[in-house]
Order: structure tokens, then C-alpha cells, then sequence
């Protein structure tokens, strides 16, 4: 079904930052094909700063799923008012029917047992269309954000010959984090080359683990910026590393979107869903029989198929990168 006359695009995406970010090439697929529209994007709170300052989107509408009923039924209005041509959902909500958009992606995944990844399945939504995706970074990184990275690191002691590491530890699941432990050995063997600087990433709620690493590890070449940048800045930061450490996490995403090599260690999640993309990117992962097991608990409580991952097998992939 080709589309003619599109001038107004609603994109409705989802909630969680790492899982936004696996819809931007959506999003940037929609502005390439469609140059002249406006394009309003639908966000729960944790990503709205994904896309407040893209130049791709017009209007940003944050929808809170634990308001009340009356206020999202004034939500629904609203957008009701702004009489969409084309509405994509990425959550395959009751949305785009109940604004009355006149063309709406499918509240039906269909037949897609041939697509796991998820950033694949989020594009497959605009077959239908015939909207094509040209292979391309889609995070926008405004100039603002460069500066003040570039300020934080030159303060930081970074010369414009060093290696900067990012490194990752934490996660919004406990069950998808490796040891801390683990990280202080390979942290502080990647600091024995004098060109490398390591930088701690994560956002506020693991500032208290990269702390427990940072005083382990105890190198001036260590770097904790730990919810010390909004996420913009993140970007701009995850954007001039030259390896990412990471679990299963948001930064692993955008380092992926910025084609920042990236070694991750997966447990309970399936790396061919949710893994990194780069054709030199190296997922560790054991081979057991419970994992992937998607769970938010351990039935086994041994949490083997993160516990088991040794600090020689991390070191191996890190200096095959690097």
C-alpha cells in the first residue's frame, strides 16, 4: 500500500530508553520517506529526551501510563484534534484507531517467525507501506552536548591520543549483570596500557556500583561519570569511545546506533532479540540449557548463566577489539 499525501505522522514508541532506541531507525525511515511532514512522536517519561531536541520531530507527547482514566481519555483528545495521516505504534496499541488516524500500522505482528532481532521486527511494521530503511546511525546528537563531553573529558585529564573504554556494569535488571568483581579485574588490566582511559557509565540509580569499582579499582585513568551526563550527553559520549563494555543494557543500544564496537555479556536475554548489531561486535554468552530464559528471576537461584562468564573470556574479547 503506497502512501500519497502524508503531512502529518504520529510515532508512537515505547518506554523504556534502550527499547526506543531500537525504534529510531523507524523513525528515520519515516523522515527520509516522507521529507515535508511533520512528525510528532508519542514517549513515556524515562526517553522523552531521545527526541526532545531531534530536528526530526516537531512535537514530543509524553504519555504517562499510571494516570488516571480521565486523563487519558483528554490525552486521546488531543491527539484526536491533530488528525494524523499515518500513525505507526510500536507498542500495537488501541491508539492509532482511537485518534482516527487514516492509515495505522497493523495491531497485528503477523507472520514474522523469520525476524527475531527486534530493531528488524520494529521496521518490518512499515512493509505495508512500502517505506524503505537505508542502513544509517539514527541517534541525532546536537553540537551542544559535543561541547560540554569534550569540556568534562579534557577535565578529566583525556589527551586527544588516548583510548577511551567505556564501561557499563549496571543494568535495570539485577539478573542481567555480571560480577562485580569481574569488572574490577578487567578494568584494571585494560588500565595497565598507560593509552587507555576507562569511563564508568550508567544512569543515577548505579552511580553506587560504579563508586564500589572506582574505589577497587583506585587509577587515575578511571573515569566515573555515572549519571553525570543528561542522556544527550550520553550519546556524545558513548559516541567517542572506541569499545564498549556492557550487560544487556541502554548504552549497549546506542553504542550499537553508533556503530561503537561493543563487547556484551548476556545471561537471561536472548542476544539474537536484543543483541548488538556491528559485524565486529563480540557477545559473551553461556551455552546452558535455561538461557535464554527471559525471566526476571532465577528459578535455580545459582544465576549460572552469568556467574559462570570469567574474567579471562571478558579480557579475550575486549583485546580482540581493541
Amino acid at each position: 500500500m503506497k502512501l500519497s499525501n502524508v503531512r502529518k505522522i504520529l510515532f508512537i514508541t515505547l518506554s523504556n530508553i534502550g527499547d526506543a532506541i531500537l525504534t529510531l531507525p523507524v523513525l528515520r525511515a519515516l523522515k527520509d520517506n516522507f521529507p515535508g511532514a511533520i512528525i510528532d512522536v508519542v514517549v513515556g517519561p524515562r526517553p522523552e529526551q531521545v527526541f526532545k531536541k531531534d530536528p526530526r520531530v516537531s512535537s514530543v507527547f509524553v504519555y504517562d501510563k499510571h494516570a488516571r482514566l480521565k486523563d487519558k481519555m483528554t490525552f486521546v483528545k488531543k491527539l484526536k484534534a491533530e488528525k494524523y495521516d499515518l500513525a505507526i505504534d510500536m507498542k500495537t496499541s488501541l491508539l492509532p484507531v482511537l485518534i482516527g488516524a487514516k492509515n495505522r500500522s497493523s495491531l497485528f505482528s503477523g507472520n514474522r517467525s523469520t525476524i527475531k532481532h527486534k530493531r528488524s521486527i520494529h521496521l518490518d511494521s512499515l512493509r505495508p507501506f512500502g517505506i524503505i530503511y537505508r542502513e544509517q546511525k539514527n541517534i541525532y546528537i546536537d553540537e551542544d552536548s559535543r561541547d560540554k563531553i569534550e569540556k568534562i573529558l579534557q577535565d578529566s585529564g583525556v589527551r586527544h591520543a588516548d583510548i577511551l573504554i567505556g564501561v557499563s556494569p549496571g543494568s535495570r535488571s539485577h539478573l542481567k549483570q555480571w560480577k562485580k568483581e569481574g569488572f574490577i579485574d578487567v578494568i584494571s588490566k585494560m588500565l595497565e596500557n598507560p593509552q587507555h582511559k576507562v569511563i564508568l557509565i550508567g544512569d543515577i540509580s548505579e552511580t553506587g556500583l560504579s563508586k564500589e569499582i572506582a574505589g577497587a579499582v583506585k587509577h587515575p585513568g578511571l573515569i566515573d561519570l555515572t549519571g553525570k551526563t543528561s542522556l544527550n550527553e550520553l550519546f556524545a559520549l558513548i559516541e567517542k569511545f572506541s569499545l564498549l563494555l556492557t550487560c544487556d543494557s541502554a548504552g549497549m543500544h546506542i553504542a550499537s546506533d553508533l556503530g561503537v564496537k561493543v563487547v556484551a555479556i548476556f545471561g537471561p536475554t536472548d542476544p539474537s532479540e536484543y543483541g548488538p548489531a556491528g559485524d565486529k561486535d563480540i557477545v559473551i554468552r553461556k551455552n546452558i540449557k535455561c538461557s535464554p530464559c527471559k525471566k526476571a528471576q532465577c528459578k535455580f537461584e545459582m544465576h549460572e548463566c552469568m556467574t559462570t562468564i570469567s574474567v579471562e573470556e571478558v579480557l579475550a574479547a575486549v583485546n580482540k577489539i581493541l
